[in-house]
């Protein structure tokens, strides 16, 4: 029984993280047919290395809370702003929590290298989500909220949608152009 019931849940981690991974490809074309690319190549983000040595309290970090993905526009000399998507599926500071998928746009600070940041900084939007002081009242329902700087960062915009809001390619369309969409009213 408990052996059944521990294969069970290992085909259903395995289920989102395929979901996951589907809805990144899919997120990468629609972004590349609007000029973006990624900045990681196939790569996808997570949280740092991991250590063996845990501590009780700490194991949990040995399945990844989010992944992620940066874009930045292609062909352009300078970056001073770049697109995020990341899919959080568990967060420490939450007991009771459904994964989400997060879009954030994102300001850079003036001359600042913005492949390097992105990444050295995996954790930038669920730090902004769940973590920096705006997010107190953040609920994943599409509403934009923007942060304070944080490090090398201007600003950040930042929304999400329940994870299994993401059923097809139209919704992943959606969320592209909801990603881009203030970039769309600055031109």
């Amino acid at each position: 029984m408990i052996n059944q019931s521990i294969q069970l849940s290992f085909r259903q981690v395995r289920g989102l993280v395929e979901h996951s991974l589907l809805l990144f490809k899919e997120m990468d074309q629609q972004l590349a047919n609007r000029g973006y690319e990624p900045v990681l190549g196939d790569q996808v983000q997570t949280e740092h290395g991991l250590n063996i040595h845990q501590t009780k309290d700490s194991a949990e970090t040995l399945v990844p809370h989010f992944l992620s993905r940066p874009y930045i526009r292609k062909n352009e000399k300078t970056h001073d702003h770049a697109l995020i998507v990341s899919v959080q599926f568990t967060h420490p500071l939450h007991d009771a929590f459904d994964p989400v998928v997060l879009g954030a746009d994102i300001r850079l600070k003036p001359k600042v290298n913005a492949r390097k940041v992105l990444e050295s900084k995996p954790w930038l939007v669920k730090y902004a989500a769940f973590e920096s002081p705006v997010a107190k009242d953040f609920k994943p329902n599409g509403e934009r909220f923007s942060t304070k700087p944080i490090e090398e960062v201007e600003s950040m915009d930042v929304f999400a949608h329940p994870l299994v809001d993401m059923r097809n390619v139209e919704d992943v369309t959606a969320l592209a152009e909801e990603l881009i969409a203030r970039h769309i009213q600055e031109k």
